[in-house]
């Protein structure tokens, strides 16, 4: 049986940010069957209904927008706020619009998710692809037939949106997958004894655009170095040792092969030159912070176990998401357009680092990791602090609560559907409170589904919040009150896409002064 139990309305106090009418009722029981008989629930399920999710007051992903109650600002209530912007914002889409589709813009991102579903002349997409390669490296099992666990060599966008999308597909710290990033023979040692496998029993998905990249060009040397090592032991030649070890790798990558660069040293077809699984790609123009539907991220979950009929749900909301958030007609009904607003209002009146809290362990690790790189890449400002909650209410909030502090800041808390407990309903309902009196709040609320975020409430919420990052820059520029930035208003490539100053630290490898050796 399934079992569907409601929590009764007086046990569950309103948190006074969703409208709950018709949200509860009484609690039944479904039978499995499809077939609508209504059973009564046992005792043991009654018993435990505080655990089990309520019906849903809505689908998907929903933003809800308060002014602080000590309220210093002009405004009475949001609306007022996105009116005073609407044209503004209106001009900002307009200038996004016409450069999404355009080469060198970085905006592909926009149109990826339903470019990952589009079909060829044989009815196959591209994640049809990506879903068979990922079965392909399962295959290749360990001698008892047992599946080896797959580890992520990758860093920044290529490893935090591939974890975060694992987390929200609850399939997190299962250890079917693992994250690898370092460049340091103890963290090495030390991943390896952690998982308590020896390297035979692993397979890698290598994740780089280039391939050049240090970071993750030294882990892949290095695991397929000592794989090559472990194989030689068993008396393979050491061709045969090198073509044996290529079987555990898959590599995402550059579409287009290079003199320099890893595609050019591996090839474009499965099954040509050597063992690797290679027809993935990092496309051209994303960006790896908004890579999150790139073929890093659906390859991960597909490995991990993930439906490929969910990864369809979720690319659908993401693409439907893009068709929404580029309508500058209905700036009310845009979630980007309104989160851009109410962080560049917040700016304005004083506001000005965002506070950001995620309230679940199901955000934790990639999920802070993805939004501080999506937030201090994107807009090139430290004005921005998260944390995980409960912990981070616990260590953060007495600098935050301070009387000091507490109308320095504006507040967005990430959070489930409330209703998925009693507890956590009441806790969020009190920090939202607490953090409303005097800072202006947002709520970002996640439908669930089992123990996992619902996949169109992953597409809508991950889609919407590339929009507000972008948007938030573009539309600072457009509200400055200074000539030069207004005059900056529209420079040829949207500074929040690209990010030239991360070549500062580079230059010092690629110009000779510091020499790094790739696996040793």
């Amino acid at each position: 049986m399934i079992s569907l139990l409601s929590l009764a309305a007086l046990q569950t106090p309103d948190l006074g940010l969703i409208s709950y009418k018709d949200t509860y009722k009484p609690a039944i029981t479904l039978a499995s069957n499809n077939t609508g008989d209504i059973l009564k629930p046992t005792p043991v399920e009654t018993y435990k209904a505080y655990t089990l999710v309520a019906p849903l007051s809505f689908k998907g992903y929903k933003q809800e927008f308060r002014m602080p109650q000590q309220n210093d600002t002009k405004f009475q209530n949001f609306d007022d706020v996105v009116a005073k912007y609407e044209p503004k914002m209106q001009n900002v889409i307009v200038d996004f619009n016409e450069r999404k589709d355009r080469d060198g813009q970085f905006l592909k991102w926009v149109a990826l998710p339903a470019n990952q579903l589009k079909t060829n002349d044989a009815g196959v997409s591209h994640l049809d692809e990506i879903y068979v390669q990922a079965q392909s490296l399962k295959a290749r099992k360990n001698p008892d037939g047992s599946e080896r666990a797959l580890v992520v060599l990758g860093i920044g966008g290529s490893k935090h949106t591939a974890e975060f999308l694992l987390n929200m597909n609850g399939e997190g710290n299962k250890g079917k997958v693992m994250f690898y990033s370092d460049i340091d023979p103890l963290s090495y040692n030390n991943f390896i004894a952690e998982t308590g496998k020896n390297l035979k029993e692993l397979n890698f998905l290598v994740a780089s655009k280039s391939g050049t990249t240090f970071e993750t060009a030294d882990g892949f040397k290095r695991f397929e170095n000592a794989l090559i090592e472990e194989y030689k032991k068993d008396g393979l030649s050491d061709e045969d040792a090198k073509l044996k070890a290529q079987e555990h790798f898959a590599i995402c990558t550059d579409a287009k092969a290079t003199d320099k660069n890893l595609r050019g040293k591996i090839g474009s077809k499965n099954g040509e030159s050597n063992n690797y699984i290679k027809e993935l790609y990092i496309h051209d123009d994303v960006g790896g912070r908004f890579s999150m539907f790139d073929d890093a991220g659906l390859f991960t979950i597909a490995y991990a176990g993930v439906p490929k009929d969910t990864s369809v749900r979720i690319l659908k909301a993401a693409a439907q998401t893009s068709e929404k958030m580029t309508n500058p007609e209905n700036i009310k009904d845009n979630n980007a357009a309104k989160s851009a607003i109410f962080n560049v209002f917040s700016r304005a009146y004083g506001y000005k680092p965002i506070q950001q809290q995620y309230f679940g362990r199901i955000f934790e690790g990639g999920g802070e990791n993805w939004a501080k790189q999506l937030y201090l890449e994107s807009l090139k400002d430290f004005d921005f602090m998260i944390g995980k909650a409960p912990d981070s209410m616990h260590y953060g909030t007495e600098g935050q609560y301070n009387p000091n502090n507490r109308k320095s800041y504006n507040t967005v808390m990430t959070i489930m559907d409330p209703a998925i407990s009693s507890n956590y309903m009441t806790y969020t309902k009190a920090i939202a409170q607490t953090y409303n009196e005097t800072t202006p709040l947002k709520m970002e609320i996640l439908e669930v589904e089992g123990n996992k975020i619902k996949p169109e409430a992953i597409g809508e919420y991950i889609q919407t919040k590339h929009f507000e990052t972008v948007y938030m820059g573009m539309l600072r520029r457009e509200t400055s009150t200074s000539l030069l930035k207004r005059h900056e208003a529209r420079p040829e490539k949207l500074p929040e896409v690209v990010q030239p100053s991360v070549e500062t630290y580079k230059n010092k490898f690629k110009q000779g002064e510091y020499k790094l050796n790739i696996g040793g």
